[in-house]
């Protein structure tokens, strides 16, 4: 009976380990605004992101949104090589004077999340941002609406902003669903 008390503890403890994999989308500041918060932000996401999200067999897409957005980093984590390989590409992130254009990357992971949404993976979708108006970033005319569903945590200088990317539909039939069970 000692044996199974002292080992009981042990599978309570046992860390959770995700089976469905997930589709990570990355949105990160490439303007200059960004310079003062740069590594307290990647700090964070190499803390909360790579090492305590990620695991083998998730894919990561990181684009940098200045003045031209690009994709910095496009792959699937195969071991344990490719975390210490995002940090520094995280770490390496080149700022670029003038503004950061988040539509054209928010309309990428946008349209990568639809063609995912009906396979067993799990899309996240995380914009990292300067703070230095105290707005949210700027995207102008249609983007506005895709931001509709998010949460924002908010740092000294920075924010991180979790996205909820193609949710409309589902919430719209969720409200259906809960009106027709209300009548």
């Amino acid at each position: 009976m000692l044996v199974i008390a002292l080992l009981l503890p042990v599978g309570l403890f046992a860390a959770d380990k995700r089976n469905i994999p997930l589709e990570l989308f990355l949105i990160i500041d490439g303007s200059a605004a960004f310079k003062n918060a740069k590594d307290t932000a990647v700090r964070w996401l190499n803390d909360r992101m790579v090492d305590g999200i990620l695991q083998e067999g998730d894919s990561l897409t990181i684009w940098r949104a200045a003045e031209t957005a690009e994709v910095i980093f496009s792959e699937t984590l195969n071991g344990p090589g490719d975390k210490a390989r995002i940090k520094r590409v995280l770490q390496s992130l080149k700022l670029q004077e003038g503004g950061a254009n988040f539509a054209g990357p928010i309309r990428d992971a946008t349209a990568r999340a639809a063609r995912i949404r009906n396979s067993r993976s799990m899309v996240y979708t995380l914009l990292v941002s300067a703070s230095v108006t105290g707005g949210s970033p700027s995207l102008g005319g249609d983007a506005v609406g895709l931001l509709r569903f998010t949460r924002v945590e908010e740092f000294s200088g920075w924010r991180a902003m979790v996205i909820g990317l193609g949710l409309t539909p589902v919430v719209q039939q969720a409200a259906t669903a809960y009106m027709q069970g209300n009548r």
